[in-house]
């Protein structure tokens, strides 16, 4: 221990004594700017010792200043016609110190620069001119002379007077003006080209920029919906493209609670959508929804062989949160639809509540499966965690299309006056793999854009898997399927539309400037039972086949007329200013947004 403290003091003492040994002096251009003046060598001695690194600036910055007092002298006497311009400097030249200003140093700069020799120039402009100096150092207005600019190596400009130049397009502009953002990802770009359109008002602007009037993203993550409030100045309007309350109808447990709640009756709500349980392990009573759907799943089960376990063991954590008031009475009676169910299989599907684009989806047929996913999920997944699953029938029995399974994507536009529209095209997202019970391969299943696009067999049998209403039609013809979808189908749909808008309320709390497109994807089954699946909150707008590069910019164009034109430049009427998507059987100035209704 003593030769610790005693190797500690020593090392003290060195330090002290490299300290002391730094001196002004080794700083020789602080010494010349310090010479004169006690006091300022008595605070650079304090700099020195407890801030080198301050101390090694500054000599550099006096460094330059001595530099540039010399050349500034030698300039003085330049123009005093005493000796040649910007000549070698001594040190013993610096008299007193003076700090430069910025407008010296750019003729220092200039000085620099200059291609001429300064030396050879000033004798020239000697000879020529002969100059006679006054005793008080100017020239007498009198005896000054013209001083001829030397000749530089640049040719003369040559002009063409009789050439008459082109007028240049000046292109006038709005004071009115306002400011966009589009969020990064499903296929924002295509956005910013339909705003684009409206250049004359609108114009794009960084996420981090504070003024936005109107933001589209693909989440309403991050989105003040305190700022949606009513304003008679245009400029201090902003619109989201999204609703506070969007996941009400948008969540797959939110569409399942708002029907349930809607219609406080098992048998109607489970004819919309195919029969859903809902297991939230962020809720207290989360057992007894666990225990809800296992009771049914084997009092249904026609294959008593398909599990070995009657009931799902969990130990997660109860919450102390109080469930959601769903009526699931009668659901011991319930039967399902025939479709629904097939005779060789039992397949149910597994959903994460909030996921979108098949992610997290799974058939299974077994209960050992289900519980071995869930607690996947639970505990994290890979990079995914969740704590709230949606465990829904899988309907067996669908209407195919040459043997492949199909679901059909609709657009809803809901206003900033909550009135709610249906697109009037829609298309049809095919399977490229042959319908199979015995095979749970997803790309069988599930018929998402962003799930089919990496099966090997993608785009085989239609441009991005993908089909209009007209070329459905056609295909039903061709396999003799009875059935008329723009007469039975259509209707249907908008039926359905109204239903889950009346559901539930989107804008509980009357914000203004909103406005939503929603996607719902609807499926057929094989006795043309029309099925709605999910609302999709931010529906895909990738233009992946010719039918979407159509339809798509189409869509958005004229939800923007409705919606942000109306709110920012009501006066504006931009059908005659900009150039048309156009859609096959469709006019150019036709608005092709349907209006249904409004929403409550």
């Amino acid at each position: 221990m003593a030769s610790a403290s005693k190797e500690k003091r020593i090392k003290k003492k060195e330090k002290e004594e490299q300290i002391q040994s730094k001196s002004l002096g080794n700083f020789h251009n602080l010494e010349l700017l310090c010479k004169a003046d006690d006091r300022q060598k008595k605070t650079l001695q304090k700099i020195i010792k407890q801030k080198p690194d301050l101390a090694k600036s500054l000599n550099i910055y006096a460094d330059g200043v001595k530099y540039y007092l010399a050349r500034q002298q030698q300039r003085d006497k330049l123009l005093a016609g005493k000796e040649s311009p910007l000549a070698d400097v001594t040190e013993e030249q610096v008299q007193i110190p003076v700090l430069p200003s910025i407008s010296n140093r750019q003729i220092v700069r200039q000085f620099k620069q200059d291609p001429l020799n300064a030396k050879k120039l000033s004798e020239s402009l000697e000879k020529a001119n002969k100059r006679q100096y006054h005793t008080n150092n100017y020239t007498p207005f009198a005896n000054r002379q013209k001083v001829n600019i030397i000749q530089t190596q640049n040719p003369p400009l040559k002009i063409n007077r009789e050439k008459e130049l082109p007028k240049l397009k000046v292109k006038k502009q709005n004071l009115t003006q306002f400011n966009y953002y589009i969020g990064p990802g499903n296929n924002g770009e295509l956005v910013k080209r339909i705003l684009q359109k409206r250049e004359q008002y609108w114009s794009a602007v960084p996420q981090q920029f504070q003024y936005k009037h109107f933001i589209w993203q693909q989440s309403y993550f991050g989105m003040d919906f305190n700022r949606l409030s009513a304003s008679d100045s245009l400029f201090t309007r902003v619109m989201y493209n999204f609703f506070e309350f969007h996941k009400n109808i948008t969540s797959k447990s939110g569409l399942s609670i708002s029907l349930l709640q809607y219609y406080n009756n098992i048998e109607k709500t489970f004819d919309v959508i195919p029969l859903v349980f809902i297991i939230n392990f962020k809720n207290s009573d989360w057992m007894k929804d666990v225990q809800q759907f296992t009771e049914f799943y084997c009092n249904n089960n026609p294959l008593t062989q398909t599990s070995m376990k009657t009931n799902l063991d969990f130990d997660f954590y109860v919450s102390n949160l109080p469930a959601n008031k769903v009526n699931y009475n009668g659901i011991k009676t319930y039967k399902m639809q025939e479709t629904l169910t097939n005779k060789t299989q039992y397949l149910w599907l597994l959903k994460p509540a909030d996921w979108n684009r098949g992610e997290g989806v799974h058939v299974f047929n077994t209960l050992e499966e289900v519980e071995t996913l869930i607690k996947s999920y639970y505990y994290g997944k890979g990079n995914y965690e969740c704590k709230e699953f949606v465990i829904q029938k899988y309907i067996e029995r669908p209407l195919l299309l040459g043997g492949r399974k199909f679901d059909i994507r609709c657009w809803v536009l809901i206003t900033q006056e909550m009135h709610y529209y249906l697109f009037r095209e829609a298309y049809i997202r095919t399977s490229g793999t042959t319908f199979s019970l015995e095979n749970k391969d997803r790309y069988i299943h599930l018929t998402n854009n962003a799930v089919q696009k990496n099966a090997q067999n993608y785009g085989q049998f239609e441009d991005g898997n993908q089909l209009s209403l007209k070329r459905f039609q056609k295909q039903l013809d061709q396999q003799e399927t009875k059935y008329d979808f723009r007469k039975e189908g259509w209707p249907k749909i908008k039926e359905v539309v109204k239903l889950t808008l009346s559901s539930t309320r989107l804008n509980k709390r009357n914000r203004k400037y909103g406005m939503q497109v929603l996607g719902y994807d609807f499926m057929i089954d094989e006795n043309l039972k029309l099925w709605l699946i999910e609302v999709n909150a931010n529906p895909c707008i990738e233009e992946s086949s010719n039918l979407l590069k159509m339809l798509i910019p189409r869509m958005l164009d004229d939800a923007f007329k409705l919606t942000v034109d109306k709110v920012f430049t009501p006066d504006v009427d931009f059908g005659m200013q900009q150039p048309k998507f156009k859609v096959d059987e469709y006019d150019d100035s036709e608005n092709m947004w349907e209006q249904l209704g409004v929403c409550g």
